[in-house]
């Protein structure tokens, strides 16, 4: 099969492989006073200035060893305790919230990195069984910044901490869920929070969703990763 020619002087932009991410979605409250913890991303950064968000970020590879203030690995199997690890670190490192059960006191939790040391100092386990999957969205083809992002979903009464702003999401609070702020959401956003209040009220149906784009429109297919220990 020929390759479809290029005008002159147009070369074909490579396609960008998307970095693996995760994020967090925290509600807390109950039907019209149900909020989500967002905040908003700055307008000097490259991809989506302005936009609300919920907080997260790129895997690195710390987050692929088990912490020594975990819990709850064993349930979810290595890849999505990789993704969990880095949304509970992303959700403390961008609103300063920690997302966990209370430790053993009488239990050594020793601690290398901040974010263990930061559930030590509070006398907390991470409990990555305290968060839900809910589905997995791949930013467009076209995109020269991508993410193979992973969304989880905790309840409020796991958050330890008050949230507050950082250099990476200003105006970090707890919104109220209504069309103001739906509509500051990227649809992405939208369409994973509304899956995550369904899994929270328990009228979720369905296998877990994968979000992308195909020829430039949205799809929204089954995400074929299965949560089970590998």
């Amino acid at each position: 099969m020929n390759d479809v020619s290029l005008p002159p002087g147009k070369a074909r932009r490579p396609v960008v492989r998307p970095r693996d991410a995760a994020s967090l979605i925290l509600l807390r409250g109950e039907g019209k006073e149900l909020e989500v913890l967002a905040g908003r991303r700055p307008l000097n950064v490259r991809f989506m200035p302005g936009v609300h968000v919920f907080p997260g970020g790129a895997i690195d590879l710390p987050d692929r060893i088990p912490w020594s203030v975990e819990a709850g690995a064993e349930m979810i199997g290595p890849r999505a305790a990789s993704a969990a690890r880095a949304a509970l670190r992303e959700t403390w490192e961008e609103v300063g919230v920690l997302i966990g059960r209370p430790a053993d006191p009488n239990a050594p939790l020793p601690a290398a990195t901040p974010i263990e040391r930061a559930y030590r100092e509070r006398g907390l386990l991470a409990g990555l069984d305290l968060l839900t999957y809910v589905g997995r969205a791949i930013t467009p083809s076209y995109s020269n910044r991508r993410f193979n992002t992973r969304f989880f979903l905790s309840d409020a009464r796991n958050v330890f901490g008050e949230p507050v702003s950082s250099e990476e999401l200003e105006d970090v609070r707890w919104y109220p869920i209504g069309q103001h702020l739906l509509d500051s959401f990227r649809d992405v956003t939208r369409f994973m929070l509304a899956r995550a209040i369904a899994l929270r009220d328990g009228t979720a149906t369905g296998d877990v969703p994968l979000f992308y784009w195909a020829k430039n429109a949205r799809r929204i297919g089954v995400c074929r990763e299965a949560l089970i220990p590998r």
